[in-house]
């Protein structure tokens, strides 16, 4: 998770600060991908009276997490590579029909020095006619740089909750999509790179959406067209999980944020909070709505561990991510059954 910005909302008095990805974006490398091809609220249809109605299991999802504990992503780490085939791997055994991997290099504002990284997008249905967008970046900080102690500054963050449990929660909720969407929706699942490449004071951040969003101004890709809607996760497994509005996200989408509040609310939900933040967050959603997909995010930006060494799987809740899961979910059915 990134860095600040401030804003000033309609119907908000408050300007605040705002984590996030501020600096203009390096050139992106040529992309070649590596696999395959590389509203108005109505009243849902009733389900199937055999249709068992989908459970999305916050163990399942924490399990997944430790699994994926055991990839290394952090930038600079020479066995990250493998952790990303890896990564394009579990996307196709969750159930994505097309993988895409889509490199691009970017440079670290601080000291300038370059990285070569790579967007991996999973494509389910990548010719339906509607589409959604979820999406999460998966690499972690190299940086532990919110450490009281300086030396420690230069050390790894983990990443347990912000850089993993985002990507947990989508590979568990892709095969219920597969067995409960309607065949005219398709979804496509993007993994981005490069979210923690910046420094507070110095910019960079959300380097692999800002990349998505310049590759969409050249070229749009054909299973773009379709995308009506994106849903960006965020450390978004804390134990402690309280999710308020992101006003910036309430900008882009209201229609959106209303829905995911309401469905959070029936379904017991307490960690979603009906109440607008004081700051926007700048996060890869900015980006996704900026190339044209009205996109929201899900971020408890109120994380002790946030940047440091103890962002580790002990900080991370089945039943955190088991909300959040179950909420995205129920969203998306209830927003594909209306048509």
């Amino acid at each position: 998770m990134a860095g600040i910005e401030t804003r000033v909302f309609l119907g908000l008095s408050v300007v605040g600060v705002l984590a996030g990805c501020l600096a203009p974006p390096a050139p992106a490398a040529s992309e070649q991908p590596a696999a395959a091809a590389t509203s108005a609220v109505a009243e849902p249809r009733e389900p199937s009276p055999s249709a068992a109605p989908p459970h999305f299991s916050g163990q399942a999802a924490l399990a997944r997490l430790e699994v994926l504990m055991g990839h290394s992503r952090s930038l600079g780490d020479p066995k990250r590579g493998d952790s990303i085939e890896a990564l394009a791997e579990m996307l196709r055994d969750v159930g994505a029909e097309q993988i895409e991997r889509r490199p691009f290099r970017a440079t670290d504002p601080a000291t300038g020095r370059t990285f070569d990284l790579v967007n991996l997008f999973g494509h389910l249905r990548p010719d339906a006619p509607r589409r959604f967008v979820v999406a999460t970046h998966f690499d972690t900080r190299p940086w532990a740089d919110e450490e009281a102690d300086p030396e420690a500054h230069q050390t790894p963050v983990p990443g347990a909750n912000d850089g993993t449990s985002g990507v947990a929660v989508l590979l568990e909720l892709l095969p219920m999509l597969v067995a409960a969407l309607p065949s005219d929706v398709g979804v496509t699942v993007i993994l981005f790179d490069g979210e923690e490449l910046g420094h507070p004071g110095a910019g960079g951040y959300c380097m692999g959406s800002r990349s998505f969003a310049e590759r969409v101004a050249r070229e749009r890709p054909a299973w773009f067209q379709n995308a009506e809607l994106g849903i960006v996760l965020d450390m978004v497994g804390d134990r402690d999980l309280r999710l308020p509005i992101d006003p910036g996200s309430a900008a882009h989408h209201p229609e959106l944020i209303d829905r995911l509040w309401a469905v959070a609310q029936r379904r017991g939900h307490t960690q979603f909070v009906p109440e607008h933040r004081a700051y926007s967050i700048l996060d890869d959603h900015e980006f996704l709505a900026r190339s044209g997909v009205p996109s929201v995010l899900l971020i408890d930006k109120e994380y002790p561990p946030w940047h440091t060494r103890a962002d580790t799987i002990d900080q991370v809740s089945a039943q955190s991510l088991g909300a959040v899961g179950d909420t995205v979910l129920h969203t998306l059915l209830e927003l594909a059954a209306e048509g």
